[in-house]
């Protein structure tokens, strides 16, 4: 019996990681911040997008701002 309960179980379990696999993806796709930069108008490279969802500045951008605000950009 314990055998069926476990089976069933791991099945669920692998269900389970599947559906939230789908939503971790559909959720990055909409969650990414906008592909241009606010200051400068240049891309914002994709793996600073997923590295930092929030920024709104490439990494140029942001490393004048804060040098300039002292890093309250």
């Amino acid at each position: 019996m314990a055998d069926d309960v476990d089976m069933t179980q791991h099945l669920e379990e692998a269900a389970m990681s599947g559906r939230i696999a789908a939503i971790r993806v559909r959720t990055e796709a909409t969650q990414l911040a906008p592909a241009d930069c606010d200051d400068c108008e240049g891309e914002i490279p994709m793996a600073r997008r997923k590295a930092v969802p929030w920024t709104r500045r490439c990494v140029r951008c942001q490393t004048l701002a804060e040098r300039e605000f002292g890093g309250r950009a």
